[in-house]
């Protein structure tokens, strides 16, 4: 079957965005982002679509997201769950990347799901569960930081051809309030297992 993509917005640019204002910790300072943006949601009509990704025995649902007009690709405003870029590869396909990202936090909700990403270690895996109920393993192989006022790996990111890549994003480094959140994303990059 046909995969069938419906978004608001979709470029060839993928910028990834965790915006927010500052909350206040106990000595004033910031301690996680606020008022998180709105995703633009993607209807997708594919067996093999991501529905669901688990690390070490932790899951998150994941809902189909589309980049806005600017090229930003912003994660559920639930902290809980995660976002597939609809426009990136499907897992099992045997090419290109698949983009995964979440909050790491808001001050209301707490550290969301994609907080764990930062922690993950070479050799941890990830299990993506399809909409058809099949399972496909992928074994961390490196965590990249990048300054969001620096160089997103965006060809790799938006890689459609070459190898299978799993590719979780979320925020990272000092918090500095909006409109970034954080000043980092953080990549972590995956293969299949078997």
């Amino acid at each position: 079957m046909p995969r069938l993509v419906t978004a608001l917005a979709a470029t060839a640019l993928l910028l990834v965005a965790c915006g927010g204002a500052p909350g206040n910790g106990p000595d004033g300072g910031p301690i996680a982002q606020t008022d998180l943006p709105a995703p633009v949601p993607a209807v997708v009509d594919d067996p093999a679509q991501p529905v669901n990704l688990g690390i070490d025995g932790v899951d998150a649902v994941i809902d189909p997201v589309a980049t806005d007009v600017a090229g930003a690709l912003l994660p559920p405003q639930d902290v809980e769950r995660v976002g597939w870029w609809a426009d990136s590869a499907l897992p099992g396909s045997g090419a290109g990347t698949i983009v995964v990202t979440g909050h790491v936090d808001d001050a209301d909700q707490g550290d969301g799901y994609a907080a764990r990403f930062p922690d993950l270690t070479p050799g941890a895996d990830a299990v993506l569960t399809l909409a058809d109920g099949t399972e496909r393993r992928y074994r961390i192989q490196e965590i990249d930081s990048t300054a969001k006022d620096g160089e997103l790996p965006v060809d790799r990111l938006n890689s459609l051809d070459g190898p299978e890549v799993l590719a979780l994003i979320t925020c990272g480094g000092e918090f500095v309030g909006a409109p970034w959140g954080y000043a980092d994303n953080v990549i972590v990059f995956a293969t299949p297992v078997g």
